[in-house]
């Protein structure tokens, strides 16, 4: 991807880097406490290989809170199977809200120094816990960890790494995150992520109005506020079912669509976080309008509909988000030429995850997938 390193009244918004000021974070105890937040829905199938997930790490946690989003098949019986075994877990019933409402009410229970999520599909590996604390107490300036996954199918079969093929982010992210209209590419899915206590102290609660997707908050904020440290190897097993639309293997106008008023939503939520911390900060914020990744969807989008405004979203994306010596690019500026069943299919290619794209990854990196 292209950064965009201008805003859109020609001033360079890394001039203004200077005002960042990290927040603060307090010397982490040798044994900090660690909090597992489990956000479960309709998840009876799963959450208690969840569950036994953290029960089974190396580095015990303090607590494992379950949220559940008023989910309407067996998933509060199953955990409360684990309640009468006297193993120490927390059941949150909630109203139906949606994700942000879901993880707000396990945050606002929680007491860990870190915090750990765990979506109720998914499961940790049995080290997941020990490493996140080992890299906090390694980058002890990083208030922020992520770390690779593993796909698993629905009978638990490996179907590779996640992400694929990019390197994670890692160390001080703020200028790369401002430049390129708030978005810091390769972050992964929520499984994957650990926040330190003040960290999320600052980002939560999420609004609620991000009933999917809610991840992306701290996607976006976290990388503005604190450094991050990054854990190469898979911590956790993300599993692909029907039920996780993030797993489509099909990109649709409607789902590209939702994605991108997330996006304008999201970058409204960063530009007023930085108009708090330096008032030269908010003005010159780029524009998500300008961001190569809204420019790709938006032509996507445009493109699989077939509607008059793809040849302006075309335009757009050659003359803000495209590089000219990139080969991935080059498809993207002649990709206009393609008829719509194989634009489809190489846009399903590209922009999701596939058993193919594995075997690449295997060939280029000369790792085996966990």
């Amino acid at each position: 991807m292209a950064f965009e390193t201008e805003s859109c009244d020609g001033t360079r918004p890394s001039a203004a880097l200077s005002e960042f000021v990290p927040l603060p974070l307090k010397s982490l105890p040798q044994n900090p406490s660690v909090s597992v937040l489990i956000t479960c829905f309709n998840y009876g199938a799963y959450v208690g290989e969840a569950i036994e997930s953290a029960l089974e790490q190396t580095y015990p946690p303090a607590e494992i809170i379950v949220s559940d989003d008023a989910s309407q098949d067996n998933s509060c019986e199953v955990v409360e199977s684990y309640i009468s075994r006297g193993l120490g877990i927390k059941l949150l019933r909630n109203p139906h809200g949606g994700m942000a409402a879901n993880l707000n009410a396990a945050f606002r229970s929680s007491s860990g120094d870190v915090l750990c999520l765990l979506d109720a599909d998914d499961t940790f590996l049995p080290g997941k816990i020990e490493a996140v604390v080992n890299a906090f107490h390694t980058h002890p300036e990083a208030g922020f960890a992520v770390h690779r996954a593993s796909l698993v199918d629905n009978q638990k079969r490996a179907r590779g790494i996640y992400p694929l093929l990019s390197a994670l982010p890692s160390g001080d992210c703020a200028q790369i995150t401002y430049d390129n209209s708030g978005i810091l590419m390769g972050l992964p899915p929520t499984t994957n992520l650990a926040l330190r206590r003040e960290v999320a102290d600052r980002i939560f609660p999420i609004p609620v109005e991000y009933t999917g997707y809610a991840e992306q908050m701290i996607h976006r904020m976290a990388p503005l506020m604190t450094q991050l440290c990054a854990i190469d190897a898979p911590l956790a097993r993300w599993r692909l079912h029907g039920a996780n639309d993030q797993n489509s293997t099909r990109i649709t106008p409607r789902r590209l669509e939702r994605e991108l008023k997330i996006m304008d939503s999201l970058w409204l939520e960063q530009k007023h976080y930085l108009e708090g911390v330096s008032a030269v900060l908010g003005a010159s914020f780029p524009a998500i309008e300008r961001n190569p990744l809204y420019l790709k969807m938006n032509y996507i989008r445009h493109r699989l509909n077939n509607d008059p405004a793809m040849r302006q979203a075309y335009s757009d994306l050659c003359a803000y988000g495209l590089r000219a010596n990139s080969k991935v690019d080059r498809f993207w500026r002649y990709s206009n030429r393609l008829p719509r069943p194989l634009f489809q299919r190489a846009v399903d290619l590209l922009l999701t995850q596939s058993v193919w794209k594995e075997m690449v990854t295997r060939a280029i990196r000369g790792r085996q997938s966990v």
